[in-house]
C-alpha cells in the first residue's frame, strides 16, 4: 500500500488534448477548471535515461565510481537530475569569468549531500569554475581510505557539519538540496553571497510542506522527472533571489528542451476539489491522527486505572504492591523533600497508595490528578489537536473515619484544573508539541515542587508499544510543566521529580540522565521486596541550576541561531589572526610535529635545552575538560604522526593572555571532533609526562561552527 505521509500540495498535469506529451499547461493558470482538467490519472513510465548518460557517455563516471560516491543506481539518477536542473535553468549563461575575484569565488553548496560527496562532486567534475561544497552532518571523516580518494578532486570542499553552523562566503551562489531535513531559509542563511543565481530542492520524507517557499514566492517551476529511480522525484527550482531585479515572466521554463525528456511539469491545485476521493484521504489521515499514541493518551489511560474496583483487581498484585511502596516510599522522599513541600503525587493503584503513605508521613500539601473531561480530539486545516483536561485535588484524611486503617478515607478537595493540550500537523513526523495551562477556579493556586512518581510512569509503559527514549523524556517533560512557573524560588535544594520504578536503565542518559531533561540524577534501591532480584530504584531527580543570559530583547530561533554561530566565527577569525602573529614570531625556531619521531624528539629537546621548546601540532580533539579558574584540558590525536597515545594540551588564561571572559566564550565552544592547530612550548604535567602548554590556537574545523570564505 502506498505511503500517504508525504504529500506535495504540487500534481502531475497533462494537457486535456495532447496525450503523450511531456510539456503541459502554462505553470501559473488563471482557470482552476482548466487544472483541474489537466490532473493526469496516471504517470509516465520510469526512464533509464540519466543511467544511460552516466555509463555511455559521461567522461568522469569512472572517476566519480572509482572513488565510492554512489553505493546505488538511485543516487545516480538524483545527482544527475539535480545537475541538469541547474545545468537548463540556473547556470548563468554569460560568457563572464568565473573565476575568484575579489577574493570571493562562484560556488554551488549542495545540502544533504549524505556521507559522501556525491552530487558536490559531479557538479565539481562538470562545472570546472565553481567551487562545490558538500555539507552534511554524516559526511565521513577525512581519514577514511575513500575520502582520502576525493580530497584530491579540484573545487570540491567537503563539510561536515549542520549547514546552520557554517558560513560560506561567495560572489555568486547556486544552492541545491538532496533530501534535505532543513527549511530553505536555514540553508540560505548559510550563504552569504553578491548574487544567488538559483536554489534547487529534491524534497523528500516530511519535507515537502517546508520547502513550498522562498523569497517570497512559490517555486518557479515544479516538475517529476521520471529518470528519477525514486518514488521523491519532485524538483522544485527558484531562478535568482529576492533582489529588485529579478524579473523570471519571460524565462524559458518550457520542457521541451531534450535534455528535460521525462519529465513532467506540475501544478498547485485544490487537491481535495479535483483528485477522486482525497476527502475521504484526508478524513483516514484525520482518523489515523486521532488514534496516533501520544502522551496526552499515556495519561488518561494511566489515569482511568485509578477508576477501577478493587475488587476486580489481582490480590496478590495489590499485596505486592502494597508492600513494595509501603517499604520505599518513605525512604524515597524522607531525605529529599521535607513536609512542608508541595508534592503531587501520581500512582496507578485505585487506593491512592502514595497519597496515604504521604499523608500518615505527615506531607501537608499533598495533592493528587483525576480526569474531568475525557480526551477529545478536533482537527484544524491539517493540524490535530488533542485536548485533556484533569481535575487537581488536595488530599486530606477525613478526620471522621479511622485514621491508620484499612477504614481511612481520604478526602478530595477540588482546586482548580489543568487543561493539557497537544498538537501534531498531519504531514509532520515532527515531535508533538505539549502545553499544559492551569485554572484555579477562584482557588488558591498550589505552589506545586515535586512530582512523585510512584509507579505511575511505569504503569503506563505496560503493554505500550511505543517506548522509545524520546517518548519517555517527553512524557517527563509534560510532568514537569505541572511544577514549573508555580514553585516559588528557594534556597535549599529540593527534588523537582522522585521517580520509583524497577527500571534500572532509566537512570542512563538516553532517559532521565538525557541533556534535554536537564536533571542531576541521584539514585538509590529502596526495596527488594517486589520479587526476588527486582529491586526498586528510587531516581530523584533535581533542575540543574542555569547560568542567567543577559538578553536585552527576545529573538526569533533562526535569529538567535544566526547570532550564535556568527559571534563564534567572528572568535575564530581572531583566534587565527592572533595565530598568525605568533607563527611569524616564532618563525624558524617552531617546530612542526607531524611524525612519531618529532614527537619523540620535541620531548627529549624538552627536558634537555635550558629554553622553551616551540612547536605547532595539528590534531583532533578527543576529550575536552574544562576548569573554572581558566584551565582546561584537551586531548589531542595528532594528525599523521603515527602515535596511538593522544597529546594532552594545557590552556591557560595567562599564558594566552586572555581575559576570563574570552577564555571561558572560547572553551565554550570547543567540542570532541574539532580539528585544532595549537602553538606553544613542551611541559611536563603533574605525572610528569609530556604534554604541550598552548600560546595560541585555532581551528582547522570545527564540528559546531565553520567558515569558508
Amino acid at each position: 500500500m502506498a505511503s500517504t505521509r508525504h504529500v506535495s500540495r504540487w500534481q502531475l498535469c497533462r494537457p486535456p488534448h495532447v496525450s503523450g506529451s511531456s510539456e503541459t499547461l502554462p505553470f501559473f493558470s488563471s482557470n482552476s477548471a482548466e487544472v483541474a482538467a489537466a490532473v493526469s490519472p496516471s504517470t509516465p513510465p520510469v526512464s533509464l535515461r540519466y543511467l544511460n548518460e552516466f555509463v555511455g557517455k559521461l567522461h568522469c563516471a569512472p572517476a566519480l565510481l572509482q572513488h565510492g560516491l554512489f553505493p546505488d543506481a538511485k543516487e545516480v539518477t538524483e545527482s544527475m537530475a539535480l545537475f541538469n536542473a541547474v545545468r537548463r535553468y540556473i547556470e548563468p549563461k554569460s560568457e563572464e569569468e568565473s573565476l575568484k575575484i575579489n577574493g570571493k569565488h562562484d560556488g554551488i553548496v549542495v545540502v544533504g549531500d549524505g556521507n559522501t560527496p556525491r552530487t558536490a562532486a559531479m557538479f565539481a567534475f562538470r562545472m570546472r569554475g565553481w567551487k562545490c561544497y558538500s555539507v552534511d552532518p554524516a559526511m565521513e571523516k577525512g581519514t577514511s581510505e575513500r575520502s582520502k580518494g576525493w580530497a584530491d578532486v579540484s573545487n570540491l570542499v567537503t563539510v561536515r557539519n549542520k549547514i546552520e553552523n557554517i558560513r560560506i562566503t561567495l560572489r555568486r551562489a547556486i544552492v541545491v538540496l538532496v533530501h534535505a531535513h532543513v527549511t530553505l531559509d536555514q540553508a540560505l542563511s548559510a550563504v552569504q553571497a553578491e548574487q544567488v543565481c538559483g536554489v534547487v530542492t529534491l524534497p523528500c520524507c516530511n519535507w515537502y510542506g517546508q520547502q513550498e517557499m522562498l523569497f517570497g514566492r512559490r517555486p518557479d517551476l515544479v516538475y517529476d522527472d521520471f529518470s528519477v529511480l525514486s518514488d521523491h522525484r519532485e524538483i522544485r527550482l527558484w531562478v535568482g533571489d529576492n533582489s529588485r531585479n529579478v524579473d523570471v515572466s519571460h524565462a524559458d521554463f518550457s520542457l521541451t528542451s531534450s535534455v528535460m525528456k521525462g519529465c513532467v511539469r506540475k501544478d498547485i491545485v485544490d487537491i481535495s476539489g479535483i483528485v477522486g476521493g482525497s476527502t475521504n484521504n484526508t478524513e483516514r489521515q484525520s482518523e489515523s491522527l486521532k488514534k496516533r499514541d501520544g502522551v496526552l493518551d499515556f495519561i488518561s489511560d494511566t489515569l482511568q486505572e485509578l477508576d477501577r474496583d478493587i475488587s476486580s483487581m489481582n490480590p496478590e498484585e495489590i499485596t505486592a504492591e502494597e508492600q513494595t511502596f509501603g517499604s520505599s516510599l518513605p525512604s524515597a522522599v524522607a531525605s529529599h523533600l521535607d513536609v512542608d513541600t508541595h508534592v503531587l503525587a501520581l500512582d496507578w493503584h485505585p487506593r491512592r497508595l502514595a497519597v496515604r503513605l504521604l499523608l500518615r508521613d505527615g506531607y501537608k500539601h499533598v495533592y493528587t490528578l483525576s480526569i474531568a473531561d475525557n480526551l477529545s480530539f478536533s482537527m484544524n486545516d491539517k493540524q490535530g489537536t488533542k485536548t485533556l483536561k484533569l481535575q487537581l485535588h488536595k488530599c486530606i484524611i477525613d478526620v471522621a473515619s479511622d485514621p491508620g486503617t484499612e477504614d481511612e478515607r481520604i478526602k478530595f478537595e477540588p482546586c482548580g484544573h489543568y487543561i493539557l493540550q497537544s498538537t501534531v500537523v498531519l504531514t509532520s513526523d515532527e515531535e508533538e508539541k505539549i502545553t499544559v495551562k492551569f485554572e484555579n477556579d477562584g482557588h488558591l493556586t498550589p505552589s506545586l515542587a515535586c512530582v512523585l512518581d510512584a509507579g505511575f510512569i511505569f504503569r503506563g509503559f505496560r503493554g505500550r508499544a511505543k517506548k522509545k527514549p524520546s517518548f519517555f523524556r517527553l512524557v517527563c517533560r509534560t510532568l514537569d510543566q505541572f511544577v514549573s512557573g508555580s514553585c516559588p524560588e528557594s534556597t535549599s535544594r529540593k527534588a523537582s521529580l522522585v521517580c520509583l520504578t524497577s527500571r534500572k536503565q532509566w537512570r542512563k542518559k538516553e532517559f532521565l540522565a538525557h541533556e534535554d531533561l536537564e536533571l542531576d540524577v541521584q539514585s538509590l534501591i529502596a526495596s527488594k521486596e517486589q520479587s526476588p532480584g527486582t529491586p526498586v530504584y528510587v531516581y530523584c531527580c533535581y533542575k540543574l541550576q542555569k547560568l542567567a543570559v543577559v538578553q536585552p530583547t527576545v529573538v526569533n530561533t533562526k535569529d538567535s541561531n544566526n547570532i550564535g554561530r556568527n559571534a563564534a566565527l567572528e572568535t575564530w577569525l581572531e583566534l587565527e589572526k592572533k595565530l598568525k602573529e605568533r607563527q611569524s614570531e616564532l618563525g624558524n625556531s617552531l617546530v612542526a610535529i607531524d611524525s612519531p619521531e618529532a614527537r619523540v624528539k620535541a620531548a627529549q629537546e624538552q627536558e634537555q635545552a635550558s629554553r622553551k621548546v616551540y612547536v605547532q601540532v595539528t590534531g583532533e580533539i578527543t576529550r575536552v575538560r574544562r576548569f573554572s579558574k581558566g584551565m582546561a584540558f584537551l586531548s589531542l590525536e595528532l594528525t599523521g604522526t603515527g602515535y596511538d597515545r593522544p597529546l594532552q594540551v594545557f590552556l591557560q588564561r595567562e599564558t594566552m593572555n586572555w581575559s576570563l571572559e574570552t577564555f571561558l566564550k572560547v572553551v565554550s565552544l570547543l567540542r570532541k571532533g574539532d580539528e585544532l592547530i595549537g602553538v606553544g612550548f613542551m611541559a611536563r604535567n603533574a605525572r610528569g609526562h609530556s604534554m604541550l602548554q598552548v600560546e595560541a590556537l585555532s581551528l582547522a574545523r570545527s564540528g559546531e561552527y565553520e567558515a569558508y570564505n
